[in-house]
């Protein structure tokens, strides 16, 4: 599957908040917190024992929840428990 792309317009004034994360060790531009941002956003929500799935449901409510099913969503193969990740459900 091809990369998809996506453009970000902030306000200034988010962009400078946004900017304040960058002075930690874990991101050195704002670019680099977004991807961040991203990156425990999908964690959560293909993961339902991350730490970052209430976070999600905090911040989404947890209607999205249901259109999830058993499965890992990079196609990696399942242990001899099943696959302990959820992936978007078909339509």
């Amino acid at each position: 599957m091809a990369k998809r792309t996506i453009t970000v317009e902030v306000d200034p004034v988010v962009y400078e908040l946004l900017e304040v994360l960058t002075k930690g060790e874990i991101a050195n531009s704002v670019e680099s917190v977004v991807r961040q941002l991203i990156d425990h956003a999908q964690q959560g929500v293909y993961r339902p024992g991350s730490w970052e799935r209430p976070w999600l449901e905090q911040a989404f409510g947890s209607d999205w929840i249901e259109h999830l099913q058993r499965g890992d969503p990079y196609g990696r193969e399942a242990n001899s428990f099943g696959s302990p990740f959820q992936r978007p459900r078909v339509r």
